[in-house]
């Protein structure tokens, strides 16, 4: 136990240094009041992503080469993460750190579905592609260039067949029902679902961080079932395993509005979030509920690494709030391409 202790002090040291450069709210707002691309890229240059930025430029230009750059820089960071936390010894045969950066790689494939799905020409794809630790930029550009959904598929299932082997049995379904989200909940139940069952070695302070985070992921998942999905089937495409009870999903699958559904969180966890739901039904997106997910999540990892300051908490907090920070300098440089106005662009924004 001392030497473990003694690593992850050094790691969390390593940790707190990488995460003091992290943009705040303050470099945000001036980036906001500039509202010019050029400035960013300034920005960028005489940053932690300069290198990256710096060799962007030389193949494109404006938002797409920011883009490139913040994309470039995620995917390294991480990449460096894993590297620092080889040392760390497995629990119960189990690596909490492979499977918390696993998530990561979760994300990037399934950005690359939805992509395809959307028939997005791969350059325009790039602008909503999401790097991971075994997902780098050069890969996930390849993948996009699949003609097709099959292709894609199997590049996926290639890549990563404990992942994504999975996507290859549900081809048939996709094709006849035409909804990536039968892909998606697919991926969903091959990681969250197996990832959060495996972590149950007794009394160890990180597996059961990394199971609860798991299990808010699924929780995250069944909401969006639940107020996406409007037909009568829902209740079954629930996944198990979350916080949530089958009780309160039920309860909110069966009610007769979104409204009421919303009424079933009032005693959970997610009491928080009902004010973001409501603005989500106002306006039929769910992408802002999904970052609004995405901070509460970041805050409850925030409150336990102020707790346990030796745990992989410290690590996992600064590994979303560096995912948060490319999402936001992304969004910033699309929204100053397109001209959009500043409130606009700031509703999109995540401060955490």
């Amino acid at each position: 136990m001392e030497r473990r202790d003694e690593f992850a002090a050094h790691l969390n040291a390593r940790v707190r240094a990488m995460k003091s450069m992290l943009f705040d709210r303050a470099q945000y707002e001036d980036l906001l009041d500039q509202a010019d691309l050029s400035m960013l890229i300034e920005v960028l240059l005489n940053s932690p992503y300069g290198h990256e930025m710096a060799e962007a430029l030389t193949r494109f230009q404006g938002a797409a080469a920011v883009e490139e750059a913040v994309s470039r820089n995620l995917a390294e960071n991480y990449r460096r993460l894993v590297a620092l936390c080889r040392g760390r010894e497995e629990i119960g045969g189990v690596s909490p750190v492979a499977v918390f950066f696993e998530r990561w790689d979760l994300i990037a494939a399934k950005s690359l579905l939805r992509a395809r799905h959307a028939g997005l020409h791969p350059r325009a794809a790039m602008a909503v592609l999401v790097p991971g630790p075994g997902m780098g930029v050069a890969l996930l550009r390849e993948l996009a260039e699949r003609e097709d959904m099959e292709g894609l598929v199997h590049g996926l299932a290639a890549w990563n067949p404990a992942l994504c082997a999975p996507l290859v049995d549900a081809l048939a379904v996709y094709a006849a029902e035409r909804d990536v989200s039968v892909l998606e909940e697919r991926l969903d139940r091959s990681y969250f679902v197996e990832q959060a069952a495996r972590l149950t070695e007794p009394g160890d302070d990180d597996c059961e961080l990394l199971r609860h985070v798991l299990q808010m992921e699924i929780d995250r998942i069944n909401l969006r079932i639940v107020f996406r999905s409007g037909d009568d089937a829902r209740a079954a495409r629930l996944v198990e395993g979350g916080t949530l009870s089958r009780r309160t999903l039920q309860g909110m699958a069966d009610a007769p509005s979104a409204a009421e559904a919303m009424e079933f969180l009032g005693n959970t966890a997610y009491r928080e979030l009902v004010e973001g739901l409501f603005q989500f039904l106002q306006s039929a997106r769910f992408s802002p509920l999904e970052r609004l997910f995405d901070l509460f999540i970041i805050t409850y990892l925030k409150r336990i690494a102020r707790v346990r300051v030796l745990s992989l908490a410290v690590l996992m907090h600064y590994a979303w709030l560096k995912y948060n920070e490319v999402m936001n300098l992304r969004l910033i440089a699309q929204g100053e391409a397109r001209h959009l106005p500043r409130g606009r662009i700031r509703e999109e924004l995540v401060y955490a």
